[in-house]
């Protein structure tokens, strides 16, 4: 597949011709990959393929051994405004049983980045607050502990922490990991809405294929390689010969019914 790797001002995200290694380890090679304003891209591949690197490399956390990454038409040496981008970590919700915060706190902390520490909040701050846990539903547990959520409820608490400081593009890293399938439903539903209403770009990695290409608008398959990136519909079509690009012979992508 040919990818139009033109840049323009709707372009969120570049990567040209990046390669990372660990140690002298290959884990990305040859990776050019663009994502443009208002797509929801859903990043798959195996254990071990390179979509956390990946993202550690769109979020600055690490720097290509060769090639280069520009955010919002910025080398990524040169990018400061951290504020535009919202990052949901893997099992961001899980361990937090025991700490004594509130949904209302936990939100809250997503704006001290871009307050910083000691600034007081306005009452537009919570009133930001108060909106971001309303779109997520999660108004009536506004005061709760966090340590008194589900999973699902949980998760929805963390993307608001990532939406209150108002990003432009929202990374998830694994965030159905552990949640139930209702929950998963519920979750995909939510970011739909907020990238039909707020046209947010979305990035999310995931395991599951077969739930989450139901939901995106772009799919790409990493396997140390981008063995392909296009629309849900041409990963259909062609799925038998990505995965034997990506796997070898004898694979094939089965269907789970929940």
């Amino acid at each position: 597949m040919v990818m139009n790797m033109e840049q323009n001002e709707d372009t969120i995200v570049r990567l040209s011709s990046v390669s990372f290694q660990y140690e002298g380890k290959p884990v990305l090679e040859g990776i050019d990959f663009s994502l443009h304003r208002g797509d929801f891209v859903g990043i798959v591949g195996p254990n071990g393929s390179g979509k956390s690197t990946l993202m550690k490399l769109i979020l600055g956390l690490l720097t290509p051994t060769e090639g280069t990454v520009e955010l919002f038409g910025k080398p990524l040496s040169s990018f400061r405004d951290w504020s535009k981008i919202g990052y949901v970590a893997q099992q961001a919700a899980h361990g937090t049983g025991g700490f004594p915060a509130t949904v209302k706190e936990v939100v809250s902390s997503g704006l001290v980045g871009k307050l910083g520490l000691f600034r007081r909040f306005r009452a537009e701050h919570h009133a930001k607050v108060a909106e971001v846990i309303r779109r997520v539903g999660l108004e009536a547990k506004a005061e709760e502990r966090i340590g008194n959520l589900s999973g699902g409820q949980l998760q929805r608490v963390f993307i608001a922490r990532a939406l209150v400081s108002e990003p432009e593009l929202l990374v998830l890293d694994e965030p159905t990991v552990g949640v139930d399938q209702d929950s998963i439903e519920q979750f995909y539903e939510l970011l739909r809405s907020l990238k039909e209403e707020k046209g947010m770009t979305m990035m999310i990695i995931s395991h599951d294929v077969g739930v989450m290409t139901q939901w995106v608008n772009k799919v790409a398959c990493l396997q140390r390689r981008l063995h392909f990136h296009g629309s849900p519909d041409d990963f259909a079509h062609n799925q038998d010969r990505i995965l034997q690009s990506m796997y070898g012979e004898g694979i094939r992508l089965l269907a789970h019914s929940h």
